[in-house]
Parts: C-alpha cells; structure tokens; sequence
C-alpha cells in the first residue's frame, strides 16, 4: 500500500462509510466494491527492473528482432499477478461470505412478506392461525434446508468459476 494504517482508516471512513455499521445485502455487497476500489487506487505499483525487460524482450548473443508489444504483456501479467491476484482473491472471498449471508436476508423477507399477507387478508387463515393451503412447501423445514444447500452449491460454483 502507499498509504500508511493510519491514512487508510482515516481513507475508508471518509470515501467508503460505514465503516463502523453492520451491514446485509446489497448494502453490505456495495461497502466491499468500494472498499476494493479504494484499495486498488492505493495500492504500490511494483518496479520494473531492466533485467526483467531484457529477460522479456529475449535480448542476447544473437536475437531476429524484439517484439515489444509481447515482452511489454509479459511483463504487465507477471506483475499484476504478484500484485493485483492477492486483492481480487480478498474479493471474491469477501463476496462468497455475503452471497452466502444474502439467502438469510432473503429468507428473512419472504417470511415477513407471507406474515404481512396473512394480517392483511385474515379469510387465508384458518381459525388456529394456520395458513389454509395444506400444501404449503415453502414452510417445511427439509425444502429450505435443500434450497439452501443448493443456493450455498451455486454460490460456491459461481465462485470457482470466477476463480478459474
């Protein structure tokens, strides 16, 4: 980083915010791009050294001529790998940590969504409370466990893919 710790706090309060909040969803999912953007703009080019440009431009004894524009790729990849691969992984990690929170967020809304449905139109009811649809799947607690075993398999997937 070109920064110290101290700027960086002072950075991430000031650009970032809410920094000192709990966040869920997309709220929180947006903090972390931020965050991440931040991060690149204060983050150390690495130096380039002319042993690096001779080895990549294959200067020797004998050479047929340097292709400039392929020792210049070479030598961008190799040091946005030693460099940029460390912050996307801190990404993607962060990212499976809230797509994974996001199935509680979602399942949070959903529940309070039926409870609204279910003041607001009391004929849905039966007269203990129960929703009239006996086959009502969505409140069985094997189907959300299997739905969330999927969602957590797809998160995971769409990770490594990311990844690869």
């Amino acid at each position: 980083m070109v920064v110290s710790s101290r700027t960086w706090e002072r950075l991430v309060l000031s650009e970032v915010g809410n920094a000192e909040h709990r966040l869920f969803g997309g709220a929180q999912y947006h903090r972390v791009l931020r965050e991440f953007t931040l991060a690149t703009r204060c983050l150390r080019l690495p130096a380039v050294s002319e042993d690096e440009i001779a080895n990549a431009a294959g200067l020797g004894d004998r050479h047929d001529g340097v292709n400039f524009l392929r020792a210049a790729c070479m030598i961008a990849v190799e040091k946005a790998q030693t460099s940029f691969d460390p912050m996307l992984e801190a990404l993607r990690m962060r990212c499976v940590h809230i797509m994974g929170k996001m199935y509680f967020v979602s399942e949070y809304m959903l529940r309070q969504k039926r409870e609204r449905n279910l003041y607001s139109y009391p004929g849905l009811v039966r007269n203990d409370g129960a929703p009239t649809s006996e086959t009502d799947i969505t409140q069985n607690n094997l189907f959300r466990q299997l739905v969330r075993t999927i969602y957590e398999k797809f998160t995971q997937k769409c990770s490594d893919s990311v990844s690869d």
